[in-house]
C-alpha cells in the first residue's frame, strides 16, 4: 500500500511479519534501522495492533454464533 500519510511522509508501508522479516533477510543494516523506528512509530501511534486484532476476531466469532 503506497498512500501519504505514513512516517515523517513517507509512503504508508503495513508493518507486519512478513516486511519485517525480508528486511532481516537482506541484512541491510540501515534499513532494518529504519524500518524499526517507523515501527516503534507505528506502535506509538496506533496502539495495541495485536490486541484490536484479538477482539476484532473475537467479535467476528461472537456474531458468526447468532
Amino acid at each position: 500500500m503506497s498512500e501519504s500519510g505514513g512516517y515523517q511522509g513517507q509512503p504508508f508501508r503495513m508493518l507486519y511479519a512478513v516486511p519485517i522479516h525480508q528486511c532481516i533477510a537482506k541484512g541491510n543494516l540501515g534499513e532494518m534501522k529504519a524500518l524499526a523506528k517507523e515501527a516503534e512509530h507505528y506502535q506509538n501511534t496506533q496502539g495495541d495492533f495485536a490486541a484490536a486484532f484479538a477482539k476484532l476476531k473475537s467479535e467476528i466469532a461472537r456474531l458468526e454464533k447468532k
